[in-house]
């Protein structure tokens, strides 16, 4: 299951609202007050005096310099229509000072409630605002109308936090975010480019079609013809000896405890082996390519390396992990798209079945939009962005999605850079050191900071499915 997981299909009737097409600016970045908080009070006290903060928590901070909160934010369901439900959307805030600059940080899923910081918050010694994604863990609403979780709903909940908190940090403000996390910060900054000042988007595909097959290109070309070959001979052994294999795929999810109703044990088979060239890559290199298993593996060896590249099939593909990842494909099937999987082997039982509207959410109207508003962000990164850094990697399958960033949009501050050999981990940090030097100088410039370069982190290998506490998609946005 790639998520970021993947993105899926279909044909919209239904064109976007031209309003929720139209940027709409936030007064340079205005708070939700014309009054800033006080610098003399405490810091505890302006967040409980925040608007529409329902709750606040002092969590002790690992973090030298720093405090740590978590802020429950009542949210409309829906920003564009009165009356509406509300939801309690829980909001993290690492503090260091009112002026310094505060990163927006969105994972595009589940946060964590412990304290950590993100590239540009440690580049730039910065306050973070942490955002939980609607409709994932406790951020839901209680009747949970899918028709309400879109591009635009997001981007207006991330608008509300910034109105609510940018009156008591007062710093320039940049956003930012991982994987489907760096696609959240960029739908924000579309919708409400006056938010923010800066931001920063790592590893953030834009899948045009769906399925769109530019993935199938891009995976199938990584590493040697060696490893091409040695991998798809990989996964048809798994077809050829499909019943070995799954006996042990069900003994291993009996033994762990977990079930695999909601896609069969056999679809989940498939649908694991297909997209595990996307996932070597995704998180893994060559040295995990060069592990695949040769001709007259056992069973259990052909299942070993799939347990491998899956980061765990069963965790992977069991039903607990769907249910969680439910919102994103719902998202996927409706506006962000799917990447196609390679299906050139004999012994398919679901052929062009791995798409979204294979996943849950049941019932939900799983219509594609046919690409309105992927293509939409595309557009406004050709034409009108502004200070806008996009990180991807040179192996990571998600790159096929890349951004398109045309000659001249320097003079807007877009710049696309890419990390020599790097997967879905890429940063700032382990970007060729003219490029890093580059995209230094104008966070500096934007944020009027001095910024503070950070050691490139090991490369991410064989993690298991969830949310890093920097955001990267793990799992999922596979």
């Amino acid at each position: 299951m790639r998520v970021l997981a993947r993105f899926q299909r279909a044909a919209l009737a239904l064109a976007i609202p031209a309003l929720l097409l139209t940027p709409v600016a936030c007064g340079g970045g205005g708070g939700g007050s014309s009054t800033q908080a006080s610098t003399q009070e405490d810091i505890l006290t302006s967040l409980r005096k925040a608007p529409g903060v329902v709750s606040v928590t002092e969590k002790a901070s690992s973090i030298s310099g720093t405090r740590f909160f978590v802020l429950g934010l009542t949210q409309a369901e829906n920003h564009f229509a009165t009356p509406t439900p509300t939801f309690t959307q829980v909001v993290t805030v690492l503090f260091r000072s009112r002026t310094a600059p505060t990163t927006l940080a969105t994972t595009g899923y589940s946060i964590s409630q412990n304290p950590s910081e993100w590239e540009p918050t440690r580049i730039l010694g910065a306050n973070q605002v942490t955002m939980e994604h609607r409709f994932f863990n406790t951020s839901t609403p209680a009747d949970l109308d899918w028709t309400k979780l879109t591009i635009q709903q997001a981007a207006a909940d991330e608008h509300q936090v910034v109105l609510a908190l940018k009156p008591i940090l007062t710093g320039k403000w940049l956003n930012t975010g991982g994987s489907k996390g760096g696609m959240t910060a960029l739908f924000h900054r579309r919708f409400y480019p006056g938010d923010v000042d800066a931001t920063v988007a790592y590893v953030a595909p834009i899948s045009l079609t769906s399925p769109d097959n530019r993935y199938i290109a891009f995976v199938t070309s990584r590493g040697t013809t060696a490893n091409q070959q040695a991998i798809h001979a990989w996964q048809q052994a798994i077809f050829d000896n499909r019943a070995a294999v799954l006996a042990l795929f069900e003994a291993d999810a009996a033994n762990q405890g977990e079930t695999l109703n909601d896609l069969g044990a056999d679809k989940a088979l498939e649908f694991a082996v297909l997209e595990s060239p996307f996932l070597i890559w995704q998180y893994g290199d060559a040295s995990v390519a060069n592990q695949v298993p040769g001709p007259g593996a056992t069973p259990q060896q052909l299942y070993d390396y799939l347990d491998l590249v899956n980061s765990g099939v069963v965790a992977t593909w069991g039903d607990s992990t769907l249910a969680y990842y439910q919102a994103y494909y719902q998202q996927c099937a409706n506006q962000l798209g799917y990447p196609a999987v390679d299906e050139t082997f004999t012994g398919l039982s679901y052929p062009g079945q791995d798409v979204p509207a294979a996943y849950p959410p049941s019932g939900a109207d799983k219509t594609w939009d046919g690409g309105v508003a992927m293509q939409d962000i595309q557009d406004w990164i050709s034409n009108s962005a502004q200070k806008v850094i996009l990180v991807y990697g040179e192996n990571d399958p998600w790159s096929a999605g890349a951004l398109d960033v045309p000659a001249g949009a320097g003079a807007r501050g877009v710049h696309k850079y890419i990390q020599p050999l790097g997967n879905h981990g890429s940063k700032l940090a382990g970007l060729a050191d003219a490029d890093k030097t580059e995209a230094y100088g104008l966070l500096s410039q934007w944020m009027n900071a001095t910024v503070q370069p950070v050691a490139p982190a090991p490369a991410v290998k064989g993690v298991a499915p969830g949310i890093s506490d920097t955001g990267v998609l793990r799992m999922p946005l596979k």
